[in-house]
């Protein structure tokens, strides 16, 4: 009987494209799961990476940031950690080819954004309320944007004021030397007529003193006067978003544009006597030479000629006449100037309480963050990428942890050890030693209360009518600079009572951002005697710390500055405990790029090669 193999065959065939399809579709499901394995190993060894936070920074800062040697460390403890999950006997054999590090953000990167980051992200748990969007955030922020504007105000008063000041007294200087060449030139006319030659020589000398000293006169009242103009033309109310501040700066530039105008006009006078006076010098050094022949001369006869020729050289000087360009009331004038010498010296020493030991702690400024070459990257705008909302929000949280984290005068930090005390003064002034930072900080905080109190003082019709009326006693007259006066008068006024607001400040009260009628406590009368600083008043329980105001400052000044002094003090003060500290070592996020080389199973071919992409952040 003869077989056949028909069935067999076909059923061989069969099975061999059955097993082939079904095998196809494991391996198929075994590289998806292969993908899976790789992606989860990733993951897994990327999160063990960023495990090596710095516990030191933690623990003090509440910051997580990856701390590591090099580029190369981080490759090779992603790999090693890879490595792990690549080197286990199962359904998914590979092995790692290359690792690299495509990415990383670290603290100093994008101007500190990551700081900021990590801060917004601990204080959304510590405060919730940062967190939750509304009106609340942008209002604070608001107010703390007013009191800039008030800020720029008060210091475009307080600047252009001075500089009226200066040019009026040097046009004052001016014509009080014009007036004393008049007087001095009658007085020898009197004394050629006469024939009285010691009295001639006396009036001569001094004639002569006043001709050489004019141009120099004349050419302090045009520096005066080019200063005031420069400083009229820096000034914009444009900048200003606040219509009251807007208003009063645009008054401020229009009476200063005024004065320019007034004062160059009388320039060009100044300018003419200034020729003329060189004319009644020649002709005084004829006079005298006339004098010294008349005084060897034998011959009476000769001696009237010489005396005549004397007088009419006298009398060929060219009449300078001048204006009355004293102020009204001297002694009111003096007592603005001693004010102003008062408020131009260092007054840390009268704003603190007294016994109070300010701390001598000092740093070097050499090799820190904000004086490295991170601070030259590009600026970036902190709205970028996020809403206005968010972007407050993150600087309101930053400007709530700074209090929290770094010490003050009022808030000192004894439990850990500190590079500097004045940890909040330092990120305002950026000085090297604690007392150099106080006296900035609160020198700030004089200015922040003097815009506010200026903002009380506009809004006052009684006290606006009173410095009016004292600008009207000092003013010099030479030109329409009564306005302006007044509006430096309340800038001194206001100032004044900034003196007596930082006082109760740094003795550890409170005092209302806005103020009212009823917490206003300089008199004018009391500004110009100076009794004011005599002058205590009670801690009040509603207002703002000290502490408070220099968070308002640190909110108002450029984040970039900010964030880089706060890595200045962070790594100072984490070097008392792990010296080769860097914030520059400090990573925020990290993104890697695995390159692997995987088998098949039921497949005879070579490796593959797999790529996954994996980024690991805090």
């Amino acid at each position: 009987m003869r077989y056949r193999g028909e069935i067999t065959v076909f059923l061989s065939l069969t099975l061999i494209c059955v097993l082939s399809l079904v095998l196809g579709l494991v391996e198929s499901a075994r590289t998806a799961g292969a993908r899976l394995y790789l992606r989860m190993a990733s993951d897994s060894a990327v999160s063990s990476v960023m495990s090596y936070y710095n516990r030191n920074l933690w623990d003090r800062y509440q910051l997580l940031f990856l701390e590591y040697e090099s580029e190369a460390a981080i490759k090779e403890t992603f790999g090693r950690y890879l490595d792990f999950y690549l080197e286990q006997a199962n359904m998914y054999p590979a092995r790692r080819k290359n690792v690299t590090l495509s990415g990383m953000s670290r603290m100093v990167d994008e101007n500190g954004r990551w700081l900021e980051e990590e801060i917004a992200a601990y204080m959304k748990y510590r405060f919730p309320e940062l967190a939750v969007s509304g009106s609340g955030v942008l209002k604070e922020a608001e107010q703390v944007k007013k009191a800039g504007d008030f800020h720029t105000l008060y210091d475009s008063c307080c600047g252009s004021g001075r500089s009226v000041r200066r040019l009026e007294k040097a046009g004052q200087a001016v014509e009080k030397s014009l007036k004393t060449i008049e007087e001095t030139r009658e007085k020898l006319c009197d004394a050629a007529d006469e024939e009285r030659a010691a009295a001639f020589k006396r009036h001569a000398a001094v004639l002569k003193r006043e001709l050489k000293g004019f141009p120099g006169l004349v050419k302090q009242f045009q520096k005066e006067l080019e200063r005031l103009e420069t400083e009229n033309k820096k000034m914009d109310s444009g900048q200003l978003e606040d219509e009251t501040a807007s208003g009063t700066l645009g008054q401020e530039i229009s009476t200063c544009n005024e004065v320019v105008k007034s004062a160059k006009e009388r320039l060009d006078g100044y300018l003419q006597n200034e020729t003329q006076t060189e004319r009644n010098l020649e002709l005084l050094e004829e006079a005298c030479g006339l004098l010294d022949m008349e005084s060897d001369a034998e011959d009476e006869e000769e001696e009237e000629t010489e005396w005549e020729q004397i007088s009419q050289c006298v009398e060929e000087m060219e009449n300078l006449e001048s204006v009355d360009s004293g102020p009204k009331d001297k002694k009111k004038a003096a007592a603005v100037d001693r004010l102003e010498e008062l408020f131009d010296k260092e007054l840390l020493d009268i704003l603190l309480p007294a016994g109070t030991a300010i701390s001598q702690n000092a740093v070097s400024l050499k090799g820190i963050p904000s004086a490295s070459k991170y601070q030259n990257d590009t600026e970036s705008s902190d709205t970028e990428g996020t809403g206005l909302l968010e972007a407050a929000s993150r600087q309101m949280a930053v400007n709530a942890y700074v209090p929290l984290y770094f010490s003050s005068f009022l808030k000192e930090n004894e439990s850990e050890p500190s590079a500097l005390r004045y940890e909040m003064e330092y990120l305002l002034a950026g000085k090297k030693s604690d007392r150099e930072n106080l006296k900035d900080a609160v020198n700030q905080v004089l200015t922040l209360r003097g815009a506010m109190n200026l903002l009380f003082l506009l809004n006052s019709p009684d006290k606006k009518a009173e410095a009016d009326a004292l600008a009207a006693a000092v003013a010099v007259g030479i030109v329409p600079a009564q306005m302006a006066l007044s509006f430096f008068i309340l800038t001194l006024w206001a100032f004044g009572e900034a003196v007596l607001d930082v006082k109760m400040l740094l003795a550890g009260g409170k005092i209302p951002f806005w103020k009212t009628e009823g917490t206003w406590k300089t008199c004018l009368s009391g500004l110009l005697d100076q009794s004011f600083l005599k002058e205590t008043g009670e801690c009040s329980g509603d207002g703002r710390t000290y502490t408070e105001y220099l968070s308002c400052l640190i909110f108002l000044m450029d984040r970039k500055t900010r964030n880089f002094r706060m890595m200045d003090l962070i790594q100072w003060n984490i070097r008392t405990e792990q010296a080769d500290f860097s914030v520059a070592n400090c990573a925020y996020q990290i993104e890697i790029e695995a390159e692997v080389l995987q088998k098949h199973m039921f497949f005879q071919k070579e490796e593959y090669k797999g790529t996954v992409y994996v980024a690991g952040s805090y």
